[in-house]
C-alpha cells in the first residue's frame, strides 16, 4: 500500500507544481491560456508561503520558462525527461497536492494570493481528473 503524505515537504511541492507547468505548456492540457501562467505564479507563492530559498525558485522558473522558449519555438521537445514529464498520479498523489496547495494558503497573508492558491488546487484537481478518482474510490476509499 502507497502511503501518502499529509503534509508533503515544501520542496516538493514546488517540485510537483514545477513539473505540473512544464506538462501543461508542453501537453497544452488545457483550454485557456492563462492557465498555464497559474503553476508559475503558484510556484512563487509556494516558496514565499514557505520561505524557501530564493535559488529553488530561480530553478523552478528558468525551467518552467524554458519548456515556454521550446514551446514558442515549436521544437516539440520537452524541458524535462519523459519519465517526470508524464508522472501518473493517482487519485492519493492528487490529493496529497492539493492538500499541501490548501496548507500553502494558509500560510499567505494577502487575500489575493491565497485564491491563487485556491484556484492552482481547483485546476490540478480538475485536470489530474480528482473528482473522477473520487467517485471510483467510492465511500470505502477503494480497499477492498
Amino acid at each position: 500500500m502507497t502511503k501518502y503524505e499529509r503534509h508533503p515537504a515544501p520542496e516538493k511541492l514546488l517540485r510537483q507544481i514545477t513539473t505540473e507547468a512544464v506538462n501543461l505548456l508542453a501537453l497544452g492540457t488545457t483550454d485557456k491560456p492563462g492557465d498555464a501562467a497559474l503553476p508559475e505564479t503558484g510556484a512563487a507563492l509556494i516558496a514565499k508561503a514557505w520561505g524557501l530559498p530564493q535559488e529553488l525558485l530561480d530553478n523552478s522558473l528558468a525551467l518552467i520558462q524554458r519548456q515556454r522558449r521550446l514551446v514558442g519555438d515549436g521544437s516539440g521537445k520537452a524541458a524535462l525527461p519523459d519519465d517526470q514529464l508524464l508522472e501518473a498520479y493517482d487519485g492519493g498523489m492528487t490529493a496529497e497536492l492539493v492538500w499541501g496547495l490548501f496548507e500553502t494558503a494558509v500560510r499567505l497573508d494577502d487575500a489575493q494570493d491565497r485564491a491563487k492558491i485556491h484556484e492552482l488546487a481547483l485546476l490540478l484537481a480538475d485536470i489530474l481528473d480528482f473528482d473522477e478518482w473520487i467517485e471510483v474510490s467510492g465511500p470505502g476509499g477503494g480497499e477492498k
